[in-house]
């Protein structure tokens, strides 16, 4: 009987030791969660997708690209403001990751049989950027973020729409962002630019 009573004392106070341990464990599991929450309101991603309609390059060109952002101070133009610091690609067309420096594939043009490839640098490029107050006291910021593309001439013998010569542009995304006292972005926008607003480079 002693024996029995030791068995059962045992199993009980194990059964109570597990129900304790549980919420410990899932306790120990969510504060790392809640912690990169809040480290991370200031990265953001940001859909590059457009279709240029042939200025610069002669034909229709799809891009299909993500990039990366992390908001924080820098001097810009002679001023501090808050903006976007890190701007990089992170996914190219056929959602194929983009190495961390040099080119990345962003697009294909749409001429049948001999569209080219696309590439853009890995770096995202900023400018126009400015701060300023909303009525309840926050801030808020906008900036033009720009891809530096290059089409890529075809190899022969396939046919291309501009022979040996390569096509630069600058297409560029309108980016609309707000933030608090504690400097986190609490609201960020990023769209395509008017098709006007593409650069060609000569």
């Amino acid at each position: 009987m002693t024996t029995l009573r030791l068995v059962k004392s045992i199993g009980s106070s194990s059964s109570r030791l597990a129900l304790l341990l549980i919420p410990l464990v899932f306790a120990c599991f969510a504060i790392p969660a809640m912690g990169e929450r809040d480290k991370t309101p200031n990265h953001k991603e940001i859909n590059l997708n457009t279709i240029t309609q042939g200025k610069c390059t002669g034909e229709k060109v799809d891009i299909r690209a993500e990039g990366k952002l992390k908001f924080g101070f820098r001097e810009f133009a002679g001023h501090r403001f808050f903006m976007p610091v890190d701007r990089d690609l992170a996914i190219g067309i056929g959602r194929k990751n983009c190495p961390n420096s040099g080119q990345c594939d962003v697009g294909r043009g749409q001429t049948p049989g001999i569209g080219r490839m696309y590439t853009a640098d890995t770096r995202i490029g900023v400018r126009g950027v400015e701060n300023n107050v909303l009525q309840n006291g926050d801030r808020f910021g906008t900036c033009e973020l720009y891809l530096l593309v290059t089409g890529v001439p075809n190899r022969p013998p396939q046919g291309d729409i501009a022979p040996g010569r390569q096509t630069k542009f600058r297409v560029f995304y309108n980016v609309y962002y707000e933030f608090n006292s504690d400097h986190q972005v609490t609201v960020f926008k990023a769209t395509p630019a008017a098709p006007h607003t593409i650069e060609c480079i000569h």
